[in-house]
């Protein structure tokens, strides 16, 4: 007997999306979502549902029928519906200040810290604040709400690109990965946290990434790519004018 939620399965796949990321985004356990697959959890909280219905593009009525088992019946929203909904769902973004540390604070906690970061877990960073940002506005990006976060631009070594106080938009899916394709990036480089251009340098061993800044004041250098930890690609740049 096909198990009821089995539709779950192919509609993620459609909409690049997969259980783990899916119960990340409505803040449920990724093992209640396998769960729905084999039958042995019937049903998604109903203060979830809002959300779910929203990733999966799903009218809302269908999902609460389907969910409560008053219905069999899911209806997917018509391309003009998902995008008045896109154009008018708000996703909520923190603002963290990932600059921040102890004056005790070695540069092995610091990378560590970094490194822990995953979009569940803030990894003990203050979160400043909160944005609001239009879901079709976060789709345009090219990136997941689940690994977003903001930052605020310290130092004019990326002018004019991007100026102190600038609000930055960061992608963590990137985190710990190589930055391919080059970009600007949140990067710890052994040192500190910055805000950098980097490309990584062909035919090099050990492997060595190219750190750039866009101010022509500060010089480029280079460091072995296992000294260094990415945080986040730059997605956006929110600026004053």
């Amino acid at each position: 007997m096909t198990n009821r939620w089995s539709w779950l399965k192919e509609r993620l796949c459609k909409i690049n999306s997969n259980p783990a990321r899916f119960a990340r985004d409505i803040g449920w356990q990724a093992s209640r979502v396998y769960e729905l697959f084999s039958g042995k959890t019937k049903a998604i909280p109903l203060d979830k549902i809002a959300q779910a219905s929203s990733l999966l593009g799903v009218s809302l009525d269908s999902m609460i029928n389907f969910n409560s088992g008053l219905s069999n019946q899911i209806r997917y929203l018509s391309s003009e519906e998902a995008h008045l909904h896109n154009f008018y769902a708000q996703e909520s973004i923190p603002e963290i200040d990932i600059y921040d540390k102890d004056e005790d604070e070695n540069p092995a906690a610091l990378k560590e810290i970094v490194y822990d970061y995953n979009g569940n877990n803030l990894a003990n960073k203050t979160i400043r604040g909160t944005w609001k940002m239009p879901a079709d506005f976060l789709t345009e990006l090219k990136v997941q709400k689940s690994d977003v976060y903001i930052i605020e631009a310290v130092g004019d070594s990326m002018e004019p690109t991007i100026s102190s106080g600038d609000k930055l938009i960061i992608d963590a899916s990137a985190k710990g990965k190589k930055p391919s394709p080059a970009g600007v990036f949140a990067i710890w480089d052994g040192v500190g946290i910055s805000v950098k251009r980097i490309e990584l340098l062909p035919n090099t061993e050990p492997q060595l990434l190219k750190i750039s800044s866009d101010n022509p004041k500060h010089s480029s250098y280079e460091r072995q790519i296992t000294e260094c930890c990415l945080i986040g690609r730059v997605a956006g740049v929110i600026k004053r004018l």
